[in-house]
């Protein structure tokens, strides 16, 4: 198989010492990686993160530590109702991103955060929508915890589908199980609204450095370091990922499963050399996605149908460019004075109310 890609044997040479030296390798350890100047290094980044290639360095962080947890809400519409229903998507805070989608769910799949002293509030808001005839079905995820894959350039160019279709009978054969980086029952730790506007910035703008923001904090150098160290070792700041994404276009898929044998299942899906989240709801209970070229989109599907003899429930939802209201937008609902989230359901079924009757 070959992946399309607009990239010349130095570009590809630059992505595959990115991938191999990670996300804070210099200008200068590239240049004599390859030997290249300086100056070309410099000049070919820039032109790939003007075409979208290389993305910025991603802070990955841990809201659930923070109280804060999600559920992904993958709901099946009516085109009668779909623009009452993103209104209210827009103006309920808790709803922080969203997305048309395909599959066994034909709607919307919604990222919608809750605070974990309200484990209710996202499962009486989805019956809410569907008594009121908004959303006809639904089916509810809760994040856990979750692992990203960037994409393992080196491998494109030779990745054979169907040696890929044909090894999971081997996998399942075996005793061993994909060794993760999850916490199955991850604990809330220390923090504090200035911690919380840290995560904001950093999320925000990866590049903003200590200083700009001791500066904008009111805090010293040395504090702000202290506090990102903190929030490092606590596991709130997961780490730092540089995507890569060297395909014309991609297309999102969604595999959501539950097995017994899920962690053997999750080895098949760790051999993909395409970026790849694992998240996490139950030791059995888990759903990859996977952002592969549009080409590969049947090859995929096609190998897909190898895994439902060892599932328990298997569904696959594609997921269409969505609306992300951004990291900011959950942050303002951190209250600095309680030091807690403002999540009102009352407020929210009030919001559903208004925009329900306007429409009426």
């Amino acid at each position: 198989m070959s992946v399309k890609v607009s990239l010349d044997p130095l570009d590809q040479k630059i992505l595959k010492a990115l991938e191999e030296l990670g996300t804070k390798v210099s200008t200068r350890e590239l240049s004599e990686r390859l030997d290249e100047p300086s100056r070309t290094i410099r000049y070919r980044i820039s032109k790939m993160k003007e075409k979208g290639i290389i993305c910025k360095d991603k802070v990955q962080t841990h809201e659930r530590k923070l109280g804060l947890a999600e559920y992904i809400l993958v709901v099946t519409t009516s085109p009668s109702t779909e623009s009452t229903l993103e209104k209210i998507l827009e103006e309920i805070p808790a709803f922080y991103y969203y997305a048309p989608t395909y599959g066994k769910y034909e709607g919307y799949l919604i990222y919608t955060v809750y605070p974990l002293s309200n484990p209710r509030m996202v499962p009486d808001l989805a019956a809410e929508l569907k008594k009121r005839g908004l959303i006809e079905d639904y089916y509810m995820f809760d994040v856990v915890d979750y692992q990203r894959n960037e994409v393992k350039f080196g491998e494109l160019e030779s990745w054979d589908w169907d040696k890929w279709s044909k090894k999971i009978s081997k996998i399942m054969k075996r005793t061993k199980e994909i060794v993760l980086d999850l916490e199955e029952f991850p604990q809330i730790v220390s923090f504090d609204s200035k911690d919380i506007m840290i995560l904001k910035h950093m999320v925000e703008n990866p590049d903003i450095t200590l200083r700009e923001l001791g500066e904008i904090l009111e805090l010293s150098q040395p504090q702000v370091h202290n506090r990102v160290k903190k929030l490092e070792e606590s596991g709130i700041i997961r780490g730092y990922k540089l995507s890569l994404m060297p395909y014309d276009s991609g297309m999102t898929v969604l595999c959501f499963f539950k097995s017994k044998d899920a962690r053997k299942i999750l080895l098949w899906f760790d051999e993909l050399p395409f970026y790849h989240q694992i998240t996490l709801e139950s030791g059995n209970h888990f759903f990859v996605q996977i952002f592969l070229p549009s080409t590969d989109t049947n090859d995929f599907l096609n190998s897909l149908r190898n895994l439902r003899e060892y599932t328990d429930e298997t569904f696959v939802q594609f997921l269409l460019k969505g609306v992300h209201k951004g990291y900011g937008h959950l942050i303002d609902c951190f209250s600095e004075g309680t030091e807690g989230w403002k999540f009102r359901y009352d407020e929210f079924i009030e919001t559903i109310d208004n925009l329900t009757k306007k429409e009426v």
